[in-house]
């Protein structure tokens, strides 16, 4: 009896194995169809209902229907086997070069068709650098094309991977139930690990003066040891370092106070990772509400393309021992590495509008015919390392002054691009600092050419937005979403002049268009991201009674506000760029702007304002591309 059992339950695996190969074999079925033109086509018999060739042609009935038909003529062969070998990926990694949130690169590992990063940084939006084993071979997500060092995707945490040939599809089901033809090659599984997703605290930064002594200067540096512990998420580092106050209305003279501090270094340094400079600044965000505006404000600006836009590290900082409350810790705007980083600085030079206007005279002066107030962060005269003098400098910027006071091509005069940018992101964000003007910096890379154009940015100083009206804590991320950034300035003001420009308006326009289809969900999910991750700190500044705000209330708000926002935003940019391409004046779009435009481009004489209106796509110059971009506004795309 026990015999027999036994070899029942032989005969019963053998069975059970026999069938199981057969159901895999089945399962597998799949023919290869390859084109004469070298396309291979792959479809699946459990995405097939039928197969057949008839009247010369070549037909496969998917499962909803669908029917797929080719020429037998085109058809160079029908496999049941791959007949080629599929492209791999050599390697994979998230450059920083190409993720703002990344201090440094996070290099993949490959095992097999498993990829694993792991990442330091915040926020879960990344593109992907990566190289292929043959160069013919294309890298698919979703069905899109991946342009190594471009395409951004949000990893949370997995992202699949195809890799395969030009024109190569397989036949697969949709989630709606519809069969199509999608890139065929090998699958990769690209799984993310990040760091901050494990970490219960953010970094902590001590600093010990020497002695003990308080920082009570904004001008005199004390020196000091630092240590930097960067909480398993960012590397930790111990050095010296000079300290001293920073700041306008946030600064107190009181060492007890939640002041912002400046940090020199001897030599460069990486703290955090971030790109080597001397100097660096902890700010304190001290007016009740603002923890997160500037790490928002700084995410939306690297996002918008404004230059040299900083990074945002939340820490908690002890000085001395004593708990200071949650800051910030980034890089000071200037001529550095670690922010904008020029070829040759002795003829280059670096302005700051500021309604305090407290440089010393020899760094500063106020301009014509806008009498703004402008302070020359940069060079400073009195190292004599510049070639460059005072009078220089004051005649580039008021050549530019005038020329927007008299409604000239600014594109001359500015780097249109990012001066749109610049303005783009301040409107987006409605930054009262340029109503003033205070913290609105630009800069000449070389004041003694004349081909050197002034380049808005960057940006700075962030907590006077985001809806703030300069009263209460409340009102950040819910004043000011419908309200229009350009006529709110004085009508005497530049900024009020440069908005209204019809060539910047078209410039900023098509930037913000972008944006709305790739970078407002991301900037959203940014914002829950960086509240998770700086949580911690923000309820170690609530305990010591610096900052009482709901932040978890705040940041939902916040996330609605930007959203609404960019909608108002885009609505009006959008009335602005169409009469862009209003070229004749008349208050309507129609062909007779068309032959206007062609006139213009055949050389027939127009003024400034004409010439702003005919540079519809907003790249400073009238081309072909400015016809392609004005039939598209009549047509209403």
């Amino acid at each position: 009896m026990k015999t027999t059992t036994a070899i029942n339950h032989r005969y019963i695996r053998c069975a059970v194995m026999v069938a199981f190969i057969l159901l895999s074999q089945v399962a597998q079925a799949t023919s290869y169809v390859t084109l004469n033109d070298g396309r291979l086509l792959v479809f699946p018999d459990s995405c097939v209902q039928s197969t057949s060739r008839d009247n010369g042609l070549l037909s496969f009935v998917a499962l909803d229907g669908s029917v797929f038909t080719y020429p037998l003529s085109e058809v160079s062969s029908i496999s049941p086997q791959l007949p080629q070998e599929l492209p791999t990926i050599a390697d994979y990694k998230f450059d920083n070069k190409c993720n703002y949130q990344l201090p440094v690169d996070a290099s993949g590992q490959i095992d097999g068709n498993d990829i694993s990063v792991e990442v330091a940084g915040i926020g879960k939006w990344l593109t992907a650098s990566f190289s292929l084993s043959d160069n013919e071979a294309q890298a698919f997500v979703d069905g899109a094309e991946q342009v190594s060092g471009v395409s951004r995707q949000r990893f949370a945490p997995t992202r699949v991977y195809t890799v395969g040939y030009p024109g190569d599809v397989i036949l697969s089901p949709q989630p709606s139930g519809i069969y199509s033809l999608l890139p065929y090659g090998r699958q990769y599984t690209v799984t993310v690990t990040y760091l901050t997703d494990h970490s219960t605290t953010v970094p902590r930064i001590d600093i010990n003066t020497r002695d003990g002594v308080n920082i009570t200067s904004k001008e005199i540096y004390v020196d000091a040891e630092i240590i930097i512990d960067g909480a398993g998420v960012f590397p930790s580092m111990t050095d010296s370092v000079k300290i001293k106050g920073r700041g306008n209305n946030s600064w107190s003279s009181n060492p007890d106070s939640k002041n912002p501090y400046r940090l020199k270094f001897a030599d460069k340094v990486k703290p955090f990772g971030l790109t080597k400079g001397k100097n660096w600044v902890l700010l304190s965000n001290r007016i009740k509400g603002s923890l997160l505006t500037n790490a928002i404000g700084m995410k939306a600006a690297s996002l918008l393309g404004t230059v040299a836009a900083n990074h945002i590290i939340p820490v908690d900082l002890y000085i001395n021992g004593t708990y200071k409350g949650s800051y910030n810790f980034t890089e000071k705007v200037g001529f550095a590495n670690n922010s904008v980083d020029l070829d040759d600085e002795r003829v280059a030079a670096l302005l700051e509008l500021d309604l305090y206007y407290d440089e010393i005279s020899a760094q500063k002066f106020r301009s014509t015919p806008y009498s703004l107030p402008v302070n020359i962060k940069e060079p400073e005269f009195s190292e004599g390392t510049t070639l460059l003098t005072l009078n220089d400098i004051k005649q580039r910027f008021n050549g530019f002054a005038r020329a927007v006071y008299d409604h000239e091509v600014i594109s001359d005069y500015a780097e249109l691009d990012q001066l749109a940018r610049y303005l783009l992101f301040n409107c987006y964000i409605f930054n009262l600092e340029l109503y003033h003007p205070k913290s609105t910096y630009c800069y000449y890379e070389n004041v003694l050419d004349e081909n050197s154009k002034l380049v808005f940015g960057p940006a700075w100083d962030l907590d006077w937005a985001f809806g703030f009206n300069g009263g209460s804590a409340s009102s950040y991320f819910r004043d000011n979403i419908d309200r229009d950034y350009f006529r709110a300035l004085t009508t005497s003001s530049i900024f009020n002049h440069i908005g209204k420009d019809p060539q910047v308006a078209s410039r900023m326009y098509l930037l913000f268009r972008d944006f709305m289809s790739n970078g407002l969900e991301e900037l959203c999910d940014f914002c829950q991201e960086y509240y998770d991750y700086a949580q911690p700190s923000i309820l170690n500044n609530k305990a010591a009674s610096l900052d009482g705000t709901d932040y978890a209330n705040q940041i939902a708000n916040a996330i609605d506000w930007l959203k609404q926002r960019a909608e108002f935003v885009y609505e009006e940019l959008k009335l602005m760029y169409a009469m862009t391409g209003d070229v004749n004046d008349d208050r309507e779009l129609n062909i007779a702007d068309v032959n206007a435009l062609i006139d213009i481009i055949l050389g027939s004489n127009a003024d400034a304002e004409t010439r702003s209106r005919a540079d519809v796509n907003g790249d400073g110059e009238i081309s072909l591309g400015d016809i392609n971009a004005l039939m598209d506004l009549i047509l209403g795309h």
